[in-house]
């Protein structure tokens, strides 16, 4: 018993070198096909491209037209290929004309062609990239060569919105939120001809398409490439049942005390059947009067209109103020109730107060004598219901050679319904023809200003017509002296 253990030890040990070997040249065992291949032993498959290296820019794709040849037995094959560094974040795929596919049939003694198809990332840096593929016992590197990168630049996010009818729906809001977390990146509005165009960084985005009257569109898992536009073509949009936009042309006023302020607006039925709406207001005054017309300078009220799906009418709502109304701001509501819901506009009046003032005098005409004065009166009245007056002066035009002097020079304020006189005093020309003289009178403020005129008859004096009747006198008597004395002879 013991001769026999003594034998399998001895076995053993001889059998230690040998186990060390085989493990040394297993390895090699591997490499063998490999080594076949490279002393000329045929593959079972064999890769061909005519063209395995490609030069593009950061964000372009490069695609390599791939021949595979079977040396063996018909079979199936899977179509791997792996890449390092930033190639693994490429969209890499082989595609046989539009599809995308991931395993071939290769009949014995045939061939077929794949493409391989590298969609690169924008923000890939300058360098040469290789792309590994194996098919196969079959191997090959292909190289793309980025001459370019677009690192820090965003994507374009573009398409055309419609509605059922393929008509273009203009301003439409497009938001692109981003899909871990649900932030809002960016929103904007279509065109006139339902387009829109968004910068947006690199990311998948969730796009909502949302406009008032139709149901709104969502689009998921919308990938933007740096330096890449993302079309996502014609999204329809589907009319609600019942939906109107109402619009007013001004939705703030302001006007003066007396008159009437008239607001336009547009009632749009944009939805798929026809509507009537009741017309109504909210935050109208005490004493004020308000309705509703067809047209800006009617008279007939109207509480509601029927609109056809489709089609726009203009409404003009108009408001009367009392008499002594207050001059301030005032807001009012307009209601417009459809069958479903109420579309209100807010509009705000403010009433402006107007500036008049009145001059009045006690006379037109004056009567004066050769180197006399003549002085008079006018008062001034803030008849306006704007505010005071301000900084208030009168300026008299006279011919030349007159002088004219007004007390008080100025007037600094004259509040509504107040008034005030200024005397004024007007000496003519010692030399002046005695004749009727029209002068003007301007009375100036800060917010108006008023002009009248009055006239001036220069007399000549009444001593100087008692010396004309006393020669007149001398003369006659001359003549009847003369001729009772010498006359008879």
């Amino acid at each position: 018993m013991k001769k026999i253990k003594a034998k399998t030890k001895v076995k053993a040990k001889k059998l230690v070198p040998i186990l060390i070997l085989f493990l040394f040249f297993l390895p090699l065992f591997s490499l063998y096909p490999m080594l076949v291949a490279a002393e000329g032993v045929d593959k079972r498959i064999e890769i061909r491209c005519d063209f395995p290296a490609q030069m593009i820019e950061a964000g372009d794709t490069a695609t390599f037209e791939l021949t595979l040849i079977n040396n063996d037995e018909t079979a199936t094959y899977n179509l791997r290929w792996w890449a390092y560094r930033e190639a693994k974040e490429w969209d890499i795929k082989f595609k046989d004309g539009d599809k995308e596919v991931y395993k071939v049939l290769l009949p014995e003694g045939g061939s077929k062609t794949v493409t391989l198809v590298a969609d690169t990332t924008g923000d890939t840096d300058v360098g040469q990239y290789p792309i590994n593929v194996d098919i196969g016992d079959g191997y090959i590197s292909l190289y793309v060569k980025i001459t370019k990168t677009h690192k820090g630049e965003k994507g374009t996010l573009e398409l055309t919105v419609v509605d059922k009818e393929g008509e273009n729906v203009k301003g439409a809001t497009v938001s692109a939120y981003k899909d871990t977390g649900g932030a809002l990146v960016d929103k904007m509005m279509t065109t006139a001809e339902g387009e829109v165009s968004i910068e947006l960084p690199k990311g998948t985005y969730t796009v909502v398409i949302e406009k008032a009257g139709y149901k709104s569109e969502e689009e998921g898992e919308v990938k933007i490439r740096i330096g890449r536009t993302t079309d996502l073509g014609i999204i329809p949009l589907e009319k609600e049942l019942f939906f109107a936009e109402v619009a007013v042309k001004s939705p703030s006023k302001t006007v003066m005390v007396g008159k009437n302020p008239v607001y336009e607006f547009e009632i749009k039925n944009i939805g798929k059947c026809d509507d009537t709406y009741r017309l109504i207001f909210q935050g109208l005054p005490d004493r004020w009067y308000a309705r509703y017309k067809e047209t800006a300078a009617g008279t007939e009220e109207i509480s509601e209109i029927f609109i056809k799906s489709g089609d726009a009418k203009t409404l003009y709502l108009e408001f009367v103020p009392p008499y002594n109304v207050e001059i301030r701001e005032y807001n009012f509501t307009s209601i417009v109730e459809s069958s479903t819901r109420s579309y209100e506009q807010n509009l705000a009046l403010k009433l402006r107060g107007s500036h008049d003032m009145h001059v009045y005098f006690s006379r037109y005409r004056y009567e004066v004598n050769k180197g006399d004065t003549v002085s008079f009166d006018i008062r001034v009245s803030n008849k306006g219901s704007g505010g005071s007056l301000t900084n208030i002066s009168v300026g008299v035009s006279a011919p030349d050679g007159w002088s004219a002097d007004v007390t008080p020079k100025s007037v600094a304020s004259l509040k509504p319904g107040d008034r005030r006189t200024f005397t004024i005093k007007v000496v003519p020309p010692a030399d002046i023809v005695a004749s009727e003289y029209k002068l003007s009178v301007k009375v100036r403020s800060e917010q108006v200003e008023k002009e009248d005129e009055f006239r001036v008859e220069v007399k000549e004096q009444s001593n100087i017509a008692i010396y004309g009747v006393a020669i007149l006198a001398a003369v006659i008597f001359g003549l009847w002296y003369m001729f009772r004395k010498y006359g008879r002879r």
